[in-house]
């Protein structure tokens, strides 16, 4: 039912949590307003340039627009999926975790990863590693 509700004015405006799932590809699609990607700065602790660095937008353009196109979607949906897959396996520490030099990701810290979607994929299969106890 929220999905019809969504669907309708093709914005998010809410964490992809709060339409009830998780499936980040189906709302890969949508436009997403400023709303939804303050909720992430949020989540995340980013700071708003550690952001811009990351989505394909600038900053004037992030101060001047409210909604934003499916690419820049996509990579906030991205940045949630790593943030709250941590958050959820390891608490608040994973903040630290992604801001501490990683001997494991090649001696980067871990945010820098998050970037592109080589790195997305690379912190999440690290997170599902160290979730089930396999740390070499």
């Amino acid at each position: 039912m929220k999905e019809q509700a969504q669907n309708s004015s093709n914005v998010l405006n809410e964490p992809a949590v709060m339409y009830g799932h998780t499936n980040y590809y189906s709302l890969a699609d949508h436009d997403i307003s400023k709303n939804y990607i303050k909720a992430i700065l949020d989540i995340s602790k980013l700071t708003l340039t550690e952001l811009m660095a990351i989505i394909p937008i600038s900053i004037d353009t992030y101060k001047r627009k409210t909604e934003f196109n499916p690419p820049v979607t996509e990579k906030v949906l991205e940045i949630e999926e790593v943030y709250r897959t941590g958050l959820s396996a390891f608490g608040e520490g994973f903040h630290t975790w992604m801001s501490t030099e990683n001997v494991a990701l090649g001696g980067v810290i871990p945010k820098k990863l998050l970037s592109n979607s080589f790195g997305v994929r690379k912190l999440l299969d690290e997170i599902g590693r160290m979730e089930h106890g396999v740390l070499a």
